[in-house]
Protein backbone atom coordinates (compact mmCIF):
# COMPACT_ATOMS: atom_id res chain seq x y z
CA UNK A 1 0.00 0.00 0.00
CA UNK A 2 1.32 3.32 -0.93
CA UNK A 3 1.40 5.90 1.77
CA UNK A 4 -0.46 8.96 0.61
CA UNK A 5 -0.15 12.32 2.15
CA UNK A 6 -2.82 13.47 4.51
CA UNK A 7 -5.67 14.61 2.38
CA UNK A 8 -6.95 17.09 4.92
CA UNK A 9 -6.27 20.65 3.89
CA UNK A 10 -3.60 22.64 5.73
CA UNK A 11 -5.15 25.14 8.04
CA UNK A 12 -2.91 28.07 8.62
CA UNK A 13 -2.93 29.90 11.93
CA UNK A 14 -5.57 32.56 12.31
CA UNK A 15 -4.36 35.85 10.86
CA UNK A 16 -3.92 38.73 13.32
CA UNK A 17 -7.25 40.26 14.09
CA UNK A 18 -7.54 44.04 14.41
CA UNK A 19 -9.24 44.88 17.64
CA UNK A 20 -11.38 47.93 18.09
CA UNK A 21 -11.82 50.55 20.78
CA UNK A 22 -14.31 53.32 21.36
CA UNK A 23 -13.29 56.78 20.46
CA UNK A 24 -13.99 59.50 22.97
CA UNK A 25 -17.74 59.74 22.82
CA UNK A 26 -18.61 62.78 20.75
CA UNK A 27 -16.04 65.28 21.98
CA UNK A 28 -17.41 67.80 19.50
CA UNK A 29 -20.84 67.73 21.09
CA UNK A 30 -19.28 68.01 24.55
CA UNK A 31 -17.22 71.02 23.48
CA UNK A 32 -20.32 72.76 22.14
CA UNK A 33 -22.16 71.99 25.38
CA UNK A 34 -19.31 73.43 27.45
CA UNK A 35 -19.36 76.61 25.33
CA UNK A 36 -23.12 76.89 25.82
CA UNK A 37 -22.71 76.48 29.57
CA UNK A 38 -20.07 79.23 29.62
CA UNK A 39 -22.47 81.59 27.86
CA UNK A 40 -25.25 80.47 30.22
CA UNK A 41 -23.18 81.82 33.11
CA UNK A 42 -24.11 85.31 31.89
CA UNK A 43 -27.48 84.82 33.62
CA UNK A 44 -26.09 84.67 37.18
CA UNK A 45 -23.59 87.31 36.03
CA UNK A 46 -26.50 89.65 35.31
CA UNK A 47 -27.85 89.13 38.81
CA UNK A 48 -24.41 89.96 40.21
CA UNK A 49 -24.30 93.06 37.99
CA UNK A 50 -27.72 94.15 39.32
CA UNK A 51 -26.50 93.70 42.90
CA UNK A 52 -23.39 95.76 42.21
CA UNK A 53 -25.55 98.48 40.65
CA UNK A 54 -27.84 98.48 43.69
CA UNK A 55 -24.93 98.78 46.12
CA UNK A 56 -23.34 101.47 43.98
CA UNK A 57 -26.58 103.47 43.90
CA UNK A 58 -26.88 103.15 47.65
CA UNK A 59 -23.31 104.36 48.06
CA UNK A 60 -23.94 107.34 45.78
CA UNK A 61 -27.07 108.17 47.75
CA UNK A 62 -25.10 108.24 50.99
CA UNK A 63 -22.38 110.32 49.32
CA UNK A 64 -24.95 112.85 48.10
CA UNK A 65 -26.57 113.05 51.51
CA UNK A 66 -23.29 113.63 53.32
CA UNK A 67 -22.07 115.99 50.59
CA UNK A 68 -25.09 118.22 50.96
CA UNK A 69 -24.46 118.55 54.68
CA UNK A 70 -20.83 119.39 53.99
CA UNK A 71 -21.58 121.87 51.20
CA UNK A 72 -21.49 119.52 48.21
CA UNK A 73 -19.47 120.03 45.05
CA UNK A 74 -18.47 123.69 45.28
CA UNK A 75 -18.03 125.95 42.29
CA UNK A 76 -16.38 129.29 43.03
CA UNK A 77 -17.48 132.46 41.25
CA UNK A 78 -15.18 135.46 41.34
CA UNK A 79 -16.34 139.10 41.37
CA UNK A 80 -18.85 140.24 38.78
CA UNK A 81 -20.47 143.65 38.46
CA UNK A 82 -24.23 143.28 38.02
CA UNK A 83 -26.86 145.96 37.52
CA UNK A 84 -30.65 145.57 37.15
CA UNK A 85 -32.51 146.86 34.12
CA UNK A 86 -36.13 147.05 33.00
CA UNK A 87 -37.76 147.25 29.58
CA UNK A 88 -41.16 148.91 29.42
CA UNK A 89 -43.21 147.82 26.41
CA UNK A 90 -45.61 150.10 24.55
CA UNK A 91 -49.03 150.54 26.14
CA UNK A 92 -51.17 147.37 26.06
CA UNK A 93 -48.25 145.42 24.54
CA UNK A 94 -47.29 143.31 27.53
CA UNK A 95 -45.70 143.45 30.95
CA UNK A 96 -42.50 145.13 32.03
CA UNK A 97 -39.43 142.92 31.48
CA UNK A 98 -36.75 143.00 34.15
CA UNK A 99 -33.32 141.38 34.34
CA UNK A 100 -29.70 141.70 35.32
CA UNK A 101 -26.85 142.97 33.21
CA UNK A 102 -23.49 141.30 33.93
CA UNK A 103 -20.03 142.88 33.51
CA UNK A 104 -16.91 140.74 33.84
CA UNK A 105 -13.67 142.11 35.30
CA UNK A 106 -10.90 142.59 32.77
CA UNK A 107 -8.50 140.27 34.59
CA UNK A 108 -8.96 137.88 37.47
CA UNK A 109 -7.11 135.23 39.42
CA UNK A 110 -7.92 132.66 42.08
CA UNK A 111 -5.46 130.75 44.24
CA UNK A 112 -7.17 127.88 46.05
CA UNK A 113 -5.63 125.79 48.81
CA UNK A 114 -7.47 122.58 49.72
CA UNK A 115 -7.24 120.42 52.84
CA UNK A 116 -8.96 117.10 52.16
CA UNK A 117 -10.26 114.30 54.34
CA UNK A 118 -12.71 111.41 54.38
CA UNK A 119 -16.01 111.26 56.23
CA UNK A 120 -17.33 107.76 56.92
CA UNK A 121 -21.04 106.97 57.02
CA UNK A 122 -21.58 103.30 57.83
CA UNK A 123 -19.38 101.37 55.38
CA UNK A 124 -19.22 104.24 52.87
CA UNK A 125 -16.46 106.87 52.56
CA UNK A 126 -17.10 110.40 51.31
CA UNK A 127 -14.22 112.68 50.17
CA UNK A 128 -14.60 116.08 51.87
CA UNK A 129 -12.45 119.19 52.03
CA UNK A 130 -11.97 122.66 53.42
CA UNK A 131 -10.78 125.28 50.96
CA UNK A 132 -9.43 128.81 51.05
CA UNK A 133 -9.67 130.83 47.84
CA UNK A 134 -7.71 134.08 47.50
CA UNK A 135 -9.34 136.02 44.66
CA UNK A 136 -8.26 139.16 42.85
CA UNK A 137 -10.08 141.02 40.07
CA UNK A 138 -9.40 144.20 38.10
CA UNK A 139 -12.24 146.31 36.71
CA UNK A 140 -11.20 148.95 34.19
CA UNK A 141 -13.29 151.93 33.17
CA UNK A 142 -16.91 151.11 32.32
CA UNK A 143 -17.74 150.72 28.65
CA UNK A 144 -21.09 151.41 26.98
CA UNK A 145 -23.56 148.63 27.66
CA UNK A 146 -24.27 146.37 24.70
CA UNK A 147 -27.19 144.11 23.87
CA UNK A 148 -29.93 146.19 25.47
CA UNK A 149 -32.77 147.83 23.52
CA UNK A 150 -32.98 151.61 23.43
CA UNK A 151 -36.02 151.52 25.72
CA UNK A 152 -34.12 149.70 28.49
CA UNK A 153 -33.67 151.57 31.75
CA UNK A 154 -30.59 150.66 33.81
CA UNK A 155 -30.77 151.33 37.55
CA UNK A 156 -27.15 152.08 38.46
CA UNK A 157 -28.15 152.94 42.03
CA UNK A 158 -28.78 149.23 42.64
CA UNK A 159 -25.58 147.99 40.99
CA UNK A 160 -23.77 145.33 43.02
CA UNK A 161 -20.56 143.35 43.09
CA UNK A 162 -21.30 139.65 43.54
CA UNK A 163 -19.09 136.69 44.45
CA UNK A 164 -19.95 133.29 45.83
CA UNK A 165 -19.85 129.53 45.64
CA UNK A 166 -22.43 126.86 45.02
CA UNK A 167 -23.77 126.28 48.54
CA UNK A 168 -23.38 128.94 51.21
CA UNK A 169 -24.03 126.32 53.91
CA UNK A 170 -20.38 125.41 53.48
CA UNK A 171 -19.19 128.94 54.41
CA UNK A 172 -16.60 128.97 57.19
CA UNK A 173 -16.26 132.77 57.50
CA UNK A 174 -18.10 135.89 56.41
CA UNK A 175 -17.06 137.44 53.11
CA UNK A 176 -15.31 140.80 53.08
CA UNK A 177 -13.26 142.45 50.34
CA UNK A 178 -10.89 145.34 49.83
CA UNK A 179 -11.53 147.61 46.84
CA UNK A 180 -8.53 149.65 45.76
CA UNK A 181 -9.13 152.70 43.56
CA UNK A 182 -7.28 155.89 42.80
CA UNK A 183 -8.80 157.46 45.89
CA UNK A 184 -7.71 154.71 48.30
CA UNK A 185 -8.99 151.46 49.82
CA UNK A 186 -12.60 150.68 50.65
CA UNK A 187 -13.75 147.75 52.76
CA UNK A 188 -16.79 145.94 51.36
CA UNK A 189 -18.98 143.64 53.43
CA UNK A 190 -21.00 141.06 51.51
CA UNK A 191 -24.45 139.79 52.36
CA UNK A 192 -26.59 137.05 50.76
CA UNK A 193 -27.86 138.26 47.38
CA UNK A 194 -31.29 136.65 47.42
CA UNK A 195 -32.67 139.08 44.83
CA UNK A 196 -29.97 138.55 42.19
CA UNK A 197 -30.85 136.05 39.47
CA UNK A 198 -28.07 135.12 37.05
CA UNK A 199 -29.47 131.92 35.62
CA UNK A 200 -29.36 128.30 36.72
CA UNK A 201 -25.92 127.00 37.68
CA UNK A 202 -24.17 124.30 35.67
CA UNK A 203 -20.93 122.34 35.88
CA UNK A 204 -18.31 121.58 33.26
CA UNK A 205 -18.07 118.10 34.81
CA UNK A 206 -21.61 117.36 33.64
CA UNK A 207 -21.13 115.09 30.59
CA UNK A 208 -24.35 116.39 29.07
CA UNK A 209 -22.87 119.91 29.06
CA UNK A 210 -26.21 121.39 30.06
CA UNK A 211 -27.33 123.00 33.29
CA UNK A 212 -28.28 120.57 36.00
CA UNK A 213 -32.02 120.89 36.45
CA UNK A 214 -31.77 119.46 39.97
CA UNK A 215 -29.33 122.13 41.12
CA UNK A 216 -30.52 124.70 43.58
CA UNK A 217 -29.85 128.43 43.60
CA UNK A 218 -26.21 129.43 43.46
CA UNK A 219 -24.84 130.89 46.69
CA UNK A 220 -24.28 134.52 45.76
CA UNK A 221 -23.27 137.27 48.15
CA UNK A 222 -23.28 140.94 47.17
CA UNK A 223 -21.96 144.34 48.19
CA UNK A 224 -22.91 147.80 46.80
CA UNK A 225 -20.88 148.75 43.73
CA UNK A 226 -21.07 152.52 44.33
CA UNK A 227 -17.38 152.89 45.33
CA UNK A 228 -16.30 151.14 42.13
CA UNK A 229 -18.66 153.15 39.93
CA UNK A 230 -17.42 156.38 41.49
CA UNK A 231 -13.82 155.66 40.45
CA UNK A 232 -13.25 156.90 36.93
CA UNK A 233 -10.31 154.59 36.33
CA UNK A 234 -11.90 151.49 37.80
CA UNK A 235 -10.37 149.51 40.64
CA UNK A 236 -8.98 146.23 41.95
CA UNK A 237 -10.80 144.00 44.37
CA UNK A 238 -9.32 141.36 46.68
CA UNK A 239 -11.23 138.88 48.81
CA UNK A 240 -10.82 135.51 50.49
CA UNK A 241 -13.47 132.79 50.54
CA UNK A 242 -13.23 130.02 53.13
CA UNK A 243 -15.65 127.14 52.75
CA UNK A 244 -16.14 123.39 52.97
CA UNK A 245 -17.33 120.98 50.32
CA UNK A 246 -17.24 117.41 49.08
CA UNK A 247 -16.10 115.44 46.05
CA UNK A 248 -15.39 118.29 43.63
CA UNK A 249 -14.06 121.85 43.59
CA UNK A 250 -13.98 124.21 40.61
CA UNK A 251 -13.61 127.86 39.69
CA UNK A 252 -15.66 129.53 36.97
CA UNK A 253 -13.72 131.69 34.46
CA UNK A 254 -15.29 134.86 35.81
CA UNK A 255 -12.96 137.42 34.14
CA UNK A 256 -12.19 138.18 30.52
CA UNK A 257 -8.77 136.68 31.22
CA UNK A 258 -8.68 134.28 34.17
CA UNK A 259 -5.83 132.47 35.92
CA UNK A 260 -6.51 129.76 38.50
CA UNK A 261 -4.20 127.71 40.72
CA UNK A 262 -5.45 124.86 42.91
CA UNK A 263 -3.30 122.84 45.27
CA UNK A 264 -4.19 120.20 47.83
CA UNK A 265 -3.28 116.94 49.52
CA UNK A 266 -5.59 114.42 47.81
CA UNK A 267 -3.68 111.42 46.38
CA UNK A 268 -5.87 110.80 43.32
CA UNK A 269 -7.18 114.06 41.80
CA UNK A 270 -9.04 114.09 38.52
CA UNK A 271 -8.80 117.34 36.57
CA UNK A 272 -11.94 118.09 34.62
CA UNK A 273 -14.31 120.82 33.56
CA UNK A 274 -14.20 123.10 30.55
CA UNK A 275 -10.40 123.34 30.38
CA UNK A 276 -7.52 121.09 31.38
CA UNK A 277 -4.62 122.52 33.42
CA UNK A 278 -1.75 124.12 31.58
CA UNK A 279 0.57 122.73 34.28
CA UNK A 280 0.05 119.99 36.82
CA UNK A 281 2.09 118.13 39.41
CA UNK A 282 0.77 115.11 41.32
CA UNK A 283 2.41 112.85 43.89
CA UNK A 284 1.11 110.26 46.34
CA UNK A 285 0.57 112.97 48.93
CA UNK A 286 -0.04 116.29 47.12
CA UNK A 287 -1.15 117.87 43.86
CA UNK A 288 -1.09 121.27 42.22
CA UNK A 289 -2.49 122.54 38.95
CA UNK A 290 -2.58 125.85 37.06
CA UNK A 291 -5.04 127.08 34.45
CA UNK A 292 -4.93 130.10 32.14
CA UNK A 293 -8.07 131.02 30.18
CA UNK A 294 -7.69 134.01 27.84
CA UNK A 295 -10.70 135.96 26.67
CA UNK A 296 -10.81 134.34 23.24
CA UNK A 297 -10.75 130.83 24.76
CA UNK A 298 -13.54 131.59 27.23
CA UNK A 299 -15.92 131.95 24.32
CA UNK A 300 -18.24 134.39 26.10
CA UNK A 301 -18.70 138.16 25.84
CA UNK A 302 -17.16 140.35 28.51
CA UNK A 303 -20.56 141.84 29.31
CA UNK A 304 -24.19 141.23 28.50
CA UNK A 305 -27.54 140.13 29.84
CA UNK A 306 -27.94 136.79 31.57
CA UNK A 307 -29.07 135.33 28.25
CA UNK A 308 -25.46 135.62 27.04
CA UNK A 309 -23.45 135.70 30.28
CA UNK A 310 -25.10 133.51 32.91
CA UNK A 311 -24.04 131.18 35.70
CA UNK A 312 -24.87 128.26 33.46
CA UNK A 313 -22.60 129.43 30.63
CA UNK A 314 -19.75 130.27 32.99
CA UNK A 315 -20.21 127.02 34.91
CA UNK A 316 -19.92 124.84 31.82
CA UNK A 317 -16.42 126.26 31.32
CA UNK A 318 -15.26 125.87 34.92
CA UNK A 319 -11.78 124.75 35.96
CA UNK A 320 -12.13 121.86 38.33
CA UNK A 321 -10.67 118.95 40.23
CA UNK A 322 -12.63 115.92 41.41
CA UNK A 323 -11.44 114.04 44.47
CA UNK A 324 -11.81 110.50 43.18
CA UNK A 325 -12.18 107.77 45.77
CA UNK A 326 -8.92 105.85 45.51
CA UNK A 327 -10.50 102.47 46.21
CA UNK A 328 -14.00 102.42 44.74
CA UNK A 329 -15.01 98.74 45.00
CA UNK A 330 -18.07 99.08 42.79
CA UNK A 331 -16.15 100.50 39.85
CA UNK A 332 -13.43 97.86 40.16
CA UNK A 333 -15.82 94.91 40.54
CA UNK A 334 -17.92 96.14 37.62
CA UNK A 335 -14.79 96.32 35.46
CA UNK A 336 -13.88 92.75 36.42
CA UNK A 337 -17.42 91.52 35.72
CA UNK A 338 -17.22 92.78 32.14
CA UNK A 339 -14.68 90.02 31.44
CA UNK A 340 -16.58 87.33 33.37
CA UNK A 341 -17.61 85.27 30.33
CA UNK A 342 -14.03 85.19 29.06
CA UNK A 343 -12.64 83.98 32.38
CA UNK A 344 -15.42 81.44 32.85
CA UNK A 345 -14.59 80.20 29.37
CA UNK A 346 -10.89 79.87 30.23
CA UNK A 347 -11.68 77.83 33.35
CA UNK A 348 -14.16 75.64 31.44
CA UNK A 349 -11.55 75.16 28.70
CA UNK A 350 -9.07 74.01 31.33
CA UNK A 351 -11.47 71.39 32.67
CA UNK A 352 -12.31 70.27 29.13
CA UNK A 353 -8.62 69.77 28.33
CA UNK A 354 -8.22 67.82 31.58
CA UNK A 355 -11.10 65.60 30.43
CA UNK A 356 -9.46 64.98 27.08
CA UNK A 357 -6.07 64.17 28.59
CA UNK A 358 -7.23 62.06 31.55
CA UNK A 359 -10.03 60.02 30.03
CA UNK A 360 -12.34 60.95 32.93
CA UNK A 361 -15.64 62.57 32.15
CA UNK A 362 -17.35 65.49 33.87
CA UNK A 363 -21.10 65.87 33.96
CA UNK A 364 -22.55 69.17 32.68
CA UNK A 365 -23.86 69.76 36.22
CA UNK A 366 -20.25 69.85 37.40
CA UNK A 367 -19.47 72.59 34.89
CA UNK A 368 -22.44 74.54 36.21
CA UNK A 369 -21.10 74.23 39.76
CA UNK A 370 -17.68 75.44 38.61
CA UNK A 371 -19.27 78.43 36.85
CA UNK A 372 -21.37 79.30 39.90
CA UNK A 373 -18.24 79.19 42.04
CA UNK A 374 -16.75 81.84 39.79
CA UNK A 375 -19.88 83.99 40.09
CA UNK A 376 -19.70 83.69 43.88
CA UNK A 377 -16.15 85.05 43.58
CA UNK A 378 -17.60 88.39 42.46
CA UNK A 379 -20.03 88.41 45.39
CA UNK A 380 -17.19 87.73 47.80
CA UNK A 381 -15.09 90.41 46.15
CA UNK A 382 -17.88 92.98 46.41
CA UNK A 383 -18.81 92.27 50.03
CA UNK A 384 -15.23 92.03 51.27
CA UNK A 385 -14.16 95.19 49.43
CA UNK A 386 -16.78 97.23 51.24
CA UNK A 387 -15.18 96.37 54.57
CA UNK A 388 -11.46 95.69 54.07
CA UNK A 389 -10.67 97.47 50.79
CA UNK A 390 -10.45 96.20 47.26
CA UNK A 391 -6.89 94.86 47.17
CA UNK A 392 -7.17 92.76 50.32
CA UNK A 393 -10.73 91.75 49.43
CA UNK A 394 -9.58 90.54 46.02
CA UNK A 395 -6.75 88.53 47.56
CA UNK A 396 -9.07 86.75 49.99
CA UNK A 397 -11.82 86.08 47.42
CA UNK A 398 -9.34 84.91 44.75
CA UNK A 399 -7.46 82.54 47.09
CA UNK A 400 -10.72 81.02 48.33
CA UNK A 401 -12.06 80.53 44.80
CA UNK A 402 -8.80 79.14 43.38
CA UNK A 403 -8.54 76.64 46.24
CA UNK A 404 -12.15 75.61 45.78
CA UNK A 405 -12.06 74.89 42.04
CA UNK A 406 -8.46 73.63 42.14
CA UNK A 407 -9.20 71.03 44.83
CA UNK A 408 -12.44 70.16 43.05
CA UNK A 409 -10.44 69.48 39.86
CA UNK A 410 -8.16 67.09 41.75
CA UNK A 411 -11.14 65.25 43.23
CA UNK A 412 -13.03 65.08 39.93
CA UNK A 413 -10.08 63.68 37.97
CA UNK A 414 -8.71 61.63 40.90
CA UNK A 415 -5.12 62.66 40.32
CA UNK A 416 -2.77 64.90 42.30
CA UNK A 417 -1.14 66.25 39.16
CA UNK A 418 -4.40 67.69 37.92
CA UNK A 419 -4.94 69.33 41.31
CA UNK A 420 -1.52 70.98 41.12
CA UNK A 421 -1.97 71.99 37.49
CA UNK A 422 -5.42 73.42 38.23
CA UNK A 423 -4.14 75.47 41.16
CA UNK A 424 -1.34 76.88 39.00
CA UNK A 425 -3.59 77.66 36.01
CA UNK A 426 -6.40 79.20 38.06
CA UNK A 427 -3.96 81.29 40.08
CA UNK A 428 -2.73 82.70 36.78
CA UNK A 429 -6.29 83.36 35.62
CA UNK A 430 -7.23 85.30 38.75
CA UNK A 431 -3.92 87.12 38.68
CA UNK A 432 -4.86 88.20 35.17
CA UNK A 433 -8.25 89.43 36.42
CA UNK A 434 -6.49 91.65 38.96
CA UNK A 435 -4.07 92.87 36.30
CA UNK A 436 -6.93 93.82 33.96
CA UNK A 437 -8.58 95.89 36.68
CA UNK A 438 -5.37 97.76 37.40
CA UNK A 439 -4.29 98.38 33.81
CA UNK A 440 -7.47 100.31 32.92
CA UNK A 441 -6.29 101.90 29.65
CA UNK A 442 -4.57 98.68 28.50
CA UNK A 443 -7.17 96.27 29.90
CA UNK A 444 -8.68 95.43 26.51
CA UNK A 445 -5.27 94.75 24.97
CA UNK A 446 -4.18 92.52 27.85
CA UNK A 447 -7.51 90.70 27.90
CA UNK A 448 -7.38 90.07 24.16
CA UNK A 449 -3.85 88.67 24.37
CA UNK A 450 -4.81 86.46 27.32
CA UNK A 451 -7.84 85.10 25.48
CA UNK A 452 -5.73 84.37 22.40
CA UNK A 453 -3.04 82.58 24.43
CA UNK A 454 -5.65 80.53 26.30
CA UNK A 455 -7.42 79.53 23.08
CA UNK A 456 -4.12 78.64 21.42
CA UNK A 457 -3.15 76.38 24.32
CA UNK A 458 -6.54 74.71 24.25
CA UNK A 459 -6.35 74.09 20.48
CA UNK A 460 -2.86 72.63 20.76
CA UNK A 461 -3.67 70.28 23.65
CA UNK A 462 -6.84 68.99 21.96
CA UNK A 463 -5.40 68.69 18.45
CA UNK A 464 -5.56 64.85 18.44
CA UNK A 465 -9.11 64.46 19.72
CA UNK A 466 -11.54 62.52 17.49
CA UNK A 467 -14.25 65.17 17.58
CA UNK A 468 -16.93 63.06 15.80
CA UNK A 469 -16.71 60.09 18.20
CA UNK A 470 -17.72 56.57 16.95
CA UNK A 471 -15.30 53.60 16.62
CA UNK A 472 -11.67 53.55 15.53
CA UNK A 473 -9.34 50.73 14.59
CA UNK A 474 -6.23 50.03 16.62
CA UNK A 475 -3.20 47.96 15.74
CA UNK A 476 -2.12 44.55 17.07
CA UNK A 477 -1.10 44.45 20.65
CA UNK A 478 -3.21 47.50 21.60
CA UNK A 479 -5.92 47.07 24.12
CA UNK A 480 -9.50 48.02 23.71
CA UNK A 481 -10.35 50.99 25.84
CA UNK A 482 -13.61 52.79 26.40
CA UNK A 483 -13.50 56.36 27.44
Amino acid sequence: MTNEPDSQPFISPNPPQRSTRMRSADWGGKALLVCALAVLMTIPGMFVWALIKDRSDRSEGVVREVSQLQGGAQQVLGPLLVVPYSITPPPNAGEVVTGWYVISPDTGSAKVSVKTGTLRRGIFDVPIYKATADIEARFDSLKPLRGLPATAVVDWSRAQIVVGFSDLRGAQTDVVATLTTATGNTRLSFTPASDVRLGRPASGADERSVPNEDAGDFGLVAAPAAPLLAAAGGGSLKTTLTFSGAQRLSVAPFAKSTRVAIKGDWPAPKFDGGFLPTNRDTTDARFSADWAVPFIARGLPDQGTTNALSLGELGKRDLGVTFVRTNNPYQNVMRALKYAVMFVGLVFLTFFVFEALSGSRLHPAQYVLIGLAQMVFYLLLLSLSEYIGFDLGFAVAAVATVLLIGLYAGAAFKAMRYRIQALAIFSTVYGLIYLLMRLEDFALLAGSIAAFVGLTAGMWLTRNIEWYGGRAEVGPGQTTTAT
